[in-house]
């Protein structure tokens, strides 16, 4: 796995992204689309959150959840890691044991759309670097359109399914609940068992705990006919800002 390189210009990239997601996910940009027509503003306000919050933090927070998933990638694809994380939950914790496998998957699932996150702020990163933008630039909206539309439209694409393919695995919630109860044990695992587990692989799982819990904090707070409300709401905002990115940049 790629580390992540942190530098004031990717800094400012990712706070300034963070500004447009957090715009599109306004209610009253939301209220635009009739997918959203069900939800409750407070319900909206909480996807938005857990956007701001779990799934693209400030850029300091990005910081740290960068090393948490470059140390939860060793652990969760390592099968000597993986053994006693398994035996632990199969052993005390037998009613969700058989549940395991899947929990893995959700955590690679989750990993999977980070990874995501950040090869396309690389390409952006690129593009800036090219242009000389210094990290103030990056402030202003022009430049960001003029980034977004510098990209090819497959990776954005591809993007946008990983951004999709994740919040159908975390609304799951039954399963989602399992993993984040897994990932609490496996923490306690981990910070028993020093001969294997470094302290930045324990807190990267924590980290990566946080994101599962925050899944379940927000999915149950909605009815199960409201999460294909909510994926399909998402693909939505996105590819319309996507659009009117398109039509800045090419007027």
């Amino acid at each position: 796995m790629e580390q992540a390189i942190h530098s004031p210009l990717r800094n400012a990239l990712i706070d300034a992204y963070r500004v447009e997601l957090r715009n599109r996910y306004q209610l009253k940009n939301v209220r635009r689309f009739d997918e959203f027509a069900e939800l409750s503003d407070d319900k909206i306000k909480a996807l938005r959150d857990f956007f701001l919050d779990h799934i693209y933090p400030p850029s300091k927070k990005r910081e740290l959840l960068d090393d948490a998933f470059d140390n939860m990638g060793t652990v969760i694809t390592s099968p000597r890691r993986l053994k006693p994380l398994m035996g632990a939950v199969f052993k005390s914790l037998w009613t969700i044991a058989r549940m395991f496998p899947a929990a893995v998957r959700t955590g690679v699932t989750t990993l999977e759309a980070y990874l995501e996150t950040r090869r396309l702020e690389k390409l952006m990163l690129e593009y800036a670097e090219e242009n000389d933008y210094a990290p103030e630039d990056l402030s202003k909206h022009e430049n960001i359109v003029a980034m977004v539309a510098g990209l090819p439209d497959g990776e954005v694409m591809k993007f946008l399914h990983e951004v999709i393919r994740l919040f159908k695995s975390l609304s799951n919630v039954k399963l989602l609940a399992a993993a984040r109860d897994i990932m609490e044990r496996s923490i306690e695992v981990m910070e028993s068992r020093t001969d294997i587990y470094e302290e930045n692989e324990v807190a990267g799982l924590q980290l990566g705990y946080e994101i599962i819990a925050g899944g379940v904090d927000l999915f149950t707070q909605l009815e199960p006919e409201e999460f294909p409300v909510v994926i399909k709401g998402i693909e939505t905002i996105e590819l319309d800002w996507y659009e009117r990115i398109l039509e800045e940049a090419n007027p």
